[in-house]
């Protein structure tokens, strides 16, 4: 019996083939979209899975305040908190704290010499909290003296063509270390994507400053193994508690708060993050149109095949006269539902194992390509076949098993209302729907135009920067040999302005410094102790920079410049300054030697975006130094290549055996911006073929209509309709439908986008042109789709429809 009802569906198929096409397309096309944005949401889910204690592992973060007043979350704490925790709460099973290293650090390994990321020292106990998988050495035993490494599997090989390498030595920042261990690099999938381990005991020597009694630096991760099932806003009670009596002493305005490692990707929105976090916001909104697709689909299959409703009819009627029961008809409808549902599922995987590079790069995502060995993609791919057999093909079942065979062989056969009711309904469905994504896709696009045209209070276009990190070392032969490397590079014509800093615009905020600082003197308000950043800069940076000062002067070259700081707009209104003049000549607490006891305000900067506009101006103070993090060199327009070739010639001179790195600051600063335009190319994307599938059904319900009235047309043209009056008489109804779909998507769509535009500081306004041009468009599309169906049936010679009559 079912392979009979197969080979009838598949006769029917090749009989119709044009619907048959469409069918397939549409579904296939929905089912590819579907798996490629589950994928993607899989993926961004899957965080910290890896890890075997991953559900019992959590991060401490600091929260800290200005007496009552929340002022920022940074997810490092200090270097006592874990021996405390394990000492204080019985639920810690054991803890490891992970200081990263900042921006890049030089590494040599005999002849070979690069700039590094991802370098961290952490405690032994790291493999006892994390998972990760040996290559060669005993992981038991690593980390347990200073200067000890464990290397990733990538490194291994990139500096020693392998993996054997035990207790070989590898130069780190000027340092020698001895390998003890290589693992497999970190997966994608985690937020602590390391190259090098560290052994933590090595900073008693690199920073004897830096003890582990000592409150007085929060630098460090600090991750918790707790016991199974450990209550987590229970734990946070214990920690506030602590704060609150034992700690109140050490760290008055700040409090500890305890977050599963599985939920730092998506919704941790702290400072000095490891590395730039997901969206939860983004994986809802994706997941919300990954189910929107596929049940467009399958409603385009309901519309198409209602659509068939007469041709099929007779057939009906006459195997219902043969002796067939209705349970007999609905059995073979949903055969020929499920042969288009197969055909188009295997259709979508080869869509998608084609488009799947595609839409990696459009996701800006490393997601992992495993369509053979991954059994949950083939359980959800079975799922939707099946799924996809009964919702979409049912209620056609249901309906052209139900026609009355006397009248259908009469002639006499009519839709009921209540199936063109649900038709039109669902085609609403799929067109608010559209006209919601159409919203969002102009929204996301104009919100990160938007950031891109604001004005940043200074210039990075055409400045050129060289990483110096390697060099910085601070002693007086250094920075004579670094005011040579500028000396040399001003005599290049192409070079406007070479300057230093510790940081730039742009770069990882775990380069930037934090103090509380209070205003000292006559007129000083209250406690106005806020976090502000700093970092050293040489008297050119504000000019290459082309920074403005609004009172005050910059620092001055070859002058004493000790215990002078220039602060922006935004840490003088937070000092309590009522104006940028009031400013100049006050004395602040922060200290630029150890002999000082105050600064003096010498020059108040124009606010200017560090960070980018998507967020609030920092607060933030410049000191007088001649560090060689980064040397800044703003360049003219011309032959970039010649001058790039020329710098880095003059930086072999200076700094001969030393690596030569390079970036645009502009590109670097418009990293930023790339998760946003993502967001919005891969909502393009998808809003492209949510328009095509919708009107897709739209061309259903339009050829279901025509056919339903092809009687009265050729009535009314032999009464004399024009075709235009029929034409406009069929689409009329087409255009309410449109018109119904974009009143209840409205509200939908202002409620989303202004829900995400909130996570904004600087934000566009929603204007009623996006509104009027994504209805206008949807408008457009289906009165084209609607066009193709309608003229033809009205220049139809009406003696075809009527010669049954």
């Amino acid at each position: 019996m079912f392979i009979n009802n197969l080979r009838i569906a598949y006769r029917n198929l090749i009989k119709n083939r044009i619907f048959s096409y469409i069918n397939i397309l549409g579904l296939s096309i929905g089912i590819a979209a579907f798996l490629f944005i589950i994928q993607y949401v899989r993926f961004e889910r899957s965080y910290e899975n890896f890890h075997e204690n991953a559900d019992n592992i959590f991060r401490i973060a600091t929260e800290f305040y200005n007496g009552s007043e929340y002022v920022m979350t940074d997810c490092e704490t200090y270097a006592p908190l874990g021996p405390l925790l394990k000492e204080k709460m019985p639920e810690v099973v054991d803890f490891v704290r992970v200081y990263g290293l900042d921006g890049l650090t030089s590494v040599k390994a005999g002849t070979r010499n690069f700039l590094e990321s991802g370098l961290y020292w952490a405690d032994h106990s790291l493999f006892n909290v994390f998972t990760y998988q040996r290559v060669s050495g005993d992981l038991r035993k690593v980390l347990t003296a200073p200067f000890e490494v464990v290397l990733s599997e990538s490194i291994a090989k990139k500096y020693f063509g392998g993996t054997d390498i035990i207790d070989q030595s590898i130069e780190i920042d000027r340092h020698v270390y001895r390998i003890k261990a290589v693992i497999s690099d970190p997966p994608a999938n985690t937020h602590l994507k390391f190259s090098f381990l560290l052994s933590r005991l090595s900073l008693a020597t690199l920073k004897p400053w830096y003890t582990d009694d000592k409150w007085n630096n929060n630098n460090e991760f600090t991750y918790l193994l707790m016991d199974e099932g450990t209550n987590l806003e229970r734990f946070n009670r214990k920690l506030t508690a602590l704060c609150t009596t034992e700690l109140k002493d050490v760290i008055p305005q700040e409090r500890f708060v305890a977050e599963p490692v599985k939920d730092i990707h998506l919704y941790s929105n702290n400072l000095y993050e490891p590395e730039a976090t997901g969206n939860a916001q983004a994986v809802y909104y994706f997941t919300l149109i990954a189910l929107f697709i596929i049940a467009i689909a399958w409603v385009n299959y309901v519309n198409l095949s209602t659509a068939r409703a007469v041709e099929r009819a007779r057939e009906v009627g006459i195997r219902k006269v043969m002796g067939s029961q209705k349970l007999q008809l609905v059995s073979q409808f949903l055969a020929e539902s499920f042969t288009v549902n197969l055909i188009a599922g295997v259709l979508a995987l080869v869509i998608y194992q084609v488009a799947f590079p595609f839409f990696r790069d459009l996701s800006g995502q490393p997601l992992p390509f495993t369509v053979m060995d991954d059994w949950s993609l083939w359980v959800l791919f079975i799922g939707l076949i099946i799924a996809g057999t009964f919702l979409s093909g049912i209620y056609p079942a249901l309906v052209l098993a139900s026609f009355k065979p006397a009248a259908v062989l009469k002639g006499k056969f009519q839709a009921s209302t209540h199936g063109q009711r649900l038709r039109k309904a669902l085609v609403i469905f799929q067109f608010s729907a559209t006209v919601v994504l159409i919203i969002s896709m102009c929204t996301v696009y104009l919100q990160v135009q938007f950031l891109r045209e604001q004005d940043l209070g200074m210039e990075l276009e055409q400045v050129l920067v060289l990483t110096g990190k390697q060099l910085n070392v601070p002693d007086s032969i250094f920075r004579q040999t670094s005011q040579t490397l500028k000396t040399e590079l001003m005599k290049n014509p192409a070079i406007k302005s070479v300057s230093r800093s510790e940081s730039l615009p742009g770069v990882d905020m775990q380069e930037l410094s934090t103090t509380s600082i209070r205003r000292l003197g006559e007129g000083a308000i209250g406690d106005r102790g806020y976090l502000y950043y700093f970092f050293a800069v040489d008297a050119d940076y504000i000019p290459t920079m082309n920074m403005k000062l609004l009172a005050g002067r910059n620092f001055e070259n070859r002058l004493h410049n000790h215990d002078q700081v220039i602060i922006n707009e935004e840490a003088a209104k937070l000092l309590g300054f009522s104006n940028s003049e009031q400013a100049v000549g006050s004395k602040i607490t922060f200290r630029t030697r150890s002999t000082a006891e105050s600064s003096t305000v010498i020059g108040v900067l124009k606010d200017f975006y560090f960070r980018s506009p998507k967020e609030a101006h920092l607060p933030i103070l410049f000191y007088y130094g001649e560090p060689a993090e980064y040397f800044a060199i703003q360049v003219s327009t011309g032959d970039m290549s010649g001058t790039i070739s020329s710098v880095n010639a003059t930086w072999n001179k200076v700094f001969p055996n030393t690596v030569f790195n390079y970036f645009f600051l502009n590109e670097k600063y418009d990293q930023q911006y790339r998760a946003d335009a993502q967001f919005g190319k891969v909502m393009a994307a998808f809003s492209g073929l949510i328009i095509f599938i919708a009107c897709l059904g739209l061309f259903g319900l339009s050829s279901y209509t025509t056919s339903q009235r092809a009687k009265e047309i050729g009535i009314r043209k032999v009464l004399g309709a024009s075709v235009a009056q029929i034409v406009k008489m069929l689409s009329l109804s087409f255009a309410q439908t449109v018109l119904i779909s974009s009143l209840i998507a409205l509200p939908i769509a202002y409620f989303a986008m202004n829900e995400w535009l909130s996570n904004y500081h600087v934000r566009i306004s929603l204007n009623a042109w996006i509104f009027l041009f994504a209805i206008f468009l949807i408008f457009l599309l289906a009165m084209i789709t609607v066009s193709v169906q309608t003229i033809k049936t009205a220049i139809a010679n009406p003696v075809d429809s009527l010669k049954q009559e």
